[in-house]
């Protein structure tokens, strides 16, 4: 999952409406993945 922090860096100020969702989604992909379920076992 470390490569969503390298893909969607966080949104500037300037950022559209569509990078900002994709960010939202990369950002809870992450939670999910990093910290709901950290073990796959």
């Amino acid at each position: 999952m470390g490569w969503l922090k390298d893909i969607f860096l966080e949104p500037g100020d300037d950022s559209t409406v569509v990078e900002r969702i994709q960010y939202a989604r990369a950002y809870i992909l992450e939670i999910i993945g990093g910290y709901l379920m950290p073990n796959l076992s």
